[in-house]
């Protein structure tokens, strides 16, 4: 109907072409105002406006369009109002600065019900009512800007509109991401929903000659193309190294243009050339380095990074250049230029070492406020659900609770697993893979796609990456409204290229579109910010996803977990690499410690004093410590002391199960393994069905330690409670 209703259209399109005639154009432009729905004293006000307009033609305008586009940029700033007849009319073609400028959704609903335009608008009103997540101003916006993109573009069906088209608006809040989101819905996009910044960033990578010709100078172009073609095949295709090492090379390049105009050929390249390029590197580099406020104003080591690219660039040239019909051939130095004996000089020995002791200061401001935004994220998330049983229907409150969930979900994710933050963007429901041991037990291992070594690697699943998983799919599923979550497209912005369409389990943040790796960061930061996190100097402490990688590989370090476990985790290519981000801290230095000293009290007293304390002794200790009841376990740290698990007793070595509790226990075991027995028969995700089976492995535990009391004992304790 719509596509069959647009070619009533033609005759007025055709018009625009025809030699200009005001007369010839009224015509026409009566029929179609007498179509409209308006009462007879609005149409007589449309005539008359449209005629005045046509009066005065400016000369030298041989037709109805170019006259229009003479006349418009005035219409725009005066009275846009009377160009209505004819562009509704489809009498001229008007640019996207006159259809933005006017009420469009207001004219099309006076129009014929036959028109495209109104039935255009029809349908999107009932395809935006069905996204649950926009809001009715969002709808609004959505359906304006369709109109006016079919307006300004000429389109008669909503199956014209194009990925480009949407990219015309400004950005801001003008509906685009709810009309995406909208035309999916209707099929005219084949894919799922994308934000703003990733179709304005959704643009095909660029060709070896496309980005040696944007930042080399034209007479080095030629050996730069035929290099990186020679590395592509021969050492790596990757999209981001190719682009930096073009970046590297660029800046020597700029350096020969400034420096040493007499240099128009590399294989003219001399060592005294060369060598110059070392302090005009380290002088460009102080004018381009960013994060000045968190790492200081001296030298980086990004300079030395572009030395090595440059470096490489020589010996691969003087290498491959030498093979029998190498296409490098005529491009060969006579010499090395730069050599690693010129690279050691600079001050990159400091800069490295600057940067160590950087690493190592943030290592340790980290272990002392990453709980601290556990536990701040962990209680805005609590209150913002609290708040929201309150007010179910609270829009507000629903976006509350959606943040708070996913700053929470993101940092607990990024700390349990030590996964790199492009790594956990990636992982997909299908990515948790479910095994059975010989003893019939199961255990959860998640699978991590390749990424910075090529290799693929499966980590074991703990109770808290568990207990985050299940709960992002949880609220996937919730933001969605659906029974599984849905797949999703998303995009290697990084490469430049589309990922295989599949479930996500980073998605639905607002948006049913998979999070990209710069809402990660953002995230991050403002959690960090607003938990208040400090380094050591005042400054505040933004954390990056890098961050928690650290923080884990230094936890599991100073719990005595190996090194080659915790590199096999991160998945470094050796042992090497941990120590990068892990450093030894005084919780190592005290359990050594410990260690040392309890083996001369030993020594001392005999393996006796080891023995479990008796009841009497228990009364004794309980006379100088305060225990905690937590109701089903008596907590040992001090009263007032931060509880990194944010209270969450079971699992914890600073909780006891108390022996009275066991009924509790066994109510509760029973009640998670019905619910478990539920949740498999309604086919709940992997990821959610090993939460439950390790909340009832803790529960048991919880029972068994209990348990193992004797009543003596456990009278005492409960009485120290």
């Amino acid at each position: 109907m719509e596509a069959l209703s647009g070619t009533g259209m033609r005759p007025a399109r055709e018009l625009r072409n025809e030699p200009f005639d005001p007369k010839v154009v009224m015509d026409p432009v009566v029929l179609a105002i007498e179509s409209w729905e308006w009462d007879p004293r609005r149409r007589r006000e449309a005539r008359q406006a449209t005629e005045r307009l046509l009066k005065s033609p400016p000369a030298g305008c041989a037709t109805l369009q170019q006259w229009w586009e003479v006349i418009e940029p005035d219409l725009i700033r005066h009275s846009p109002e009377r160009g209505r007849a004819l562009f509704m009319g489809r009498f001229v073609r008007p640019s996207w600065a006159m259809a933005a400028a006017v009420r469009v959704e207001t004219w099309v609903r006076v129009l014929p019900p036959e028109d495209p335009l109104r039935q255009a608008r029809e349908r999107l009103i009932v395809a935006c009512g069905q996204i649950s997540w926009a809001s009715p101003k969002g709808r609004s916006r959505a359906v304006r800007t369709a109109l006016r993109l079919m307006v300004a573009c000429d389109y008669d069906s909503l199956s014209e509109l194009t990925d480009d088209d949407l990219r015309i608006p400004s950005k801001g809040a003008n509906g685009t991401d709810i009309l995406d989101a909208a035309l999916c819905l209707l099929g005219v996009f084949d894919r799922s929903p994308r934000r703003g910044t990733t179709r304005h960033k959704a643009r095909p990578p660029r060709s070896i000659p496309e980005l040696v010709q944007a930042g080399v100078p034209e007479p080095f172009q030629a050996v730069t193309v035929a290099y990186m073609n020679a590395y592509s095949q021969r050492i790596s295709a990757n999209y981001s190294t190719l682009r930096t090492k073009i970046r590297s090379l660029a800046y020597f390049w700029k350096y020969l243009r400034e420096e040493h105009p007499e240099v128009t050929e590399c294989r003219n390249v001399l060592p005294r050339h060369a060598r110059g390029f070392v302090p005009w590197a380290l002088a460009t580099a102080r004018t381009v380095q960013r994060s000045t406020a968190t790492k200081g104003t001296a030298d980086r080591t990004t300079t030395y990074d572009w030395l090595v690219d440059v470096r490489s660039f020589f010996t691969d040239l003087c290498t491959w250049g030498t093979e029998p019909g190498s296409e490098l051939a005529g491009h060969v130095p006579t010499v090395v230029p730069l050599t690693t004996h010129d690279l050691n000089d600079g001050g990159f020995a400091a800069a490295r070492a600057r940067t160590t002791a950087r690493m190592t200061a943030t290592v340790m401001d980290l272990s002392r406020e990453i709980p601290n935004i556990r536990a701040f994220a962990l209680r805005r998330w609590h209150e913002a659900a609290q708040q929201l049983e309150t007010g179910p229907g609270d829009r507000k409150a629903l976006r509350a609770e959606r943040d708070r969930f996913w700053d929470w979900a993101l940092l607990e994710l990024l700390l349990t697993s030590g996964l790199r933050v492009e790594e956990a963007c990636e992982l997909t429901t299908l990515d948790v893979l479910k095994r059975h041991l010989p003893d019939g037990r199961v255990y959860y291992m998640l699978h991590i796609k390749p990424s910075k070594y090529d290799r693929a690697r499966v980590i074991p699943i703990g109770d808290g990456l568990g207990r985050v998983i299940a709960e992002i799919i949880a609220h996937v599923k919730g933001f969605y409204r659906s029974d599984a979550v849905p797949p999703c497209d998303r995009r290697d912005e990084s490469a430049k290229v589309p990922l295989p369409t599949a479930p996500y389990l980073l998605q639905g943040s607002g948006h049913p579109s998979a999070m990209s790796i710069q809402a990660v960061r953002q995230r991050l930061q403002a959690l960090s910010v607003e938990a208040g996190a400090r380094h050591a100097d005042g400054a505040p402490l933004r954390l990056s996803p890098h961050d928690c990688r650290r923080a884990f590989a230094t936890e599991h370090l100073n719990n005595n977990t190996p090194v080659h476990v915790i590199a096999a985790l991160l998945g470094h290519a050796g042992i090497d690499t941990v120590m990068i981000y892990a450093k030894t801290y005084p919780d190592t230095i005290v359990e050594g410690y410990r260690a040392s000293m309890r083996g001369l009290y030993t020594d001392i007293y005999d393996d006796a004093a080891l023995r479990a304390p008796t009841a009497e002794e228990w009364r004794a200790f309980s006379a100088s410590c305060s225990l905690r009841d937590m109701g089903t376990h008596l907590c040992a740290l001090p009263t007032g002391e931060h509880c990194s698990r944010g209270l969450v007793c079971l699992g914890c070595t600073h909780a006891q199960p108390k022996k009275s509790a066991a009924p509790v226990f066994r109510r509760m075991i029973a009640s998670h393994t019905r619910a478990l027995a539920k949740a498999r028969e309604t086919g709940e995700p992997s990821g959610q069905i090993a939460a439950r089976e390790l909340e009832i492995e803790r529960l048991r535990s919880a029972l068994h330690r209990a348990q193992e009391l004797d009543d003596d004992v456990a009278h005492a304790l409960e009485s120290a409670g």
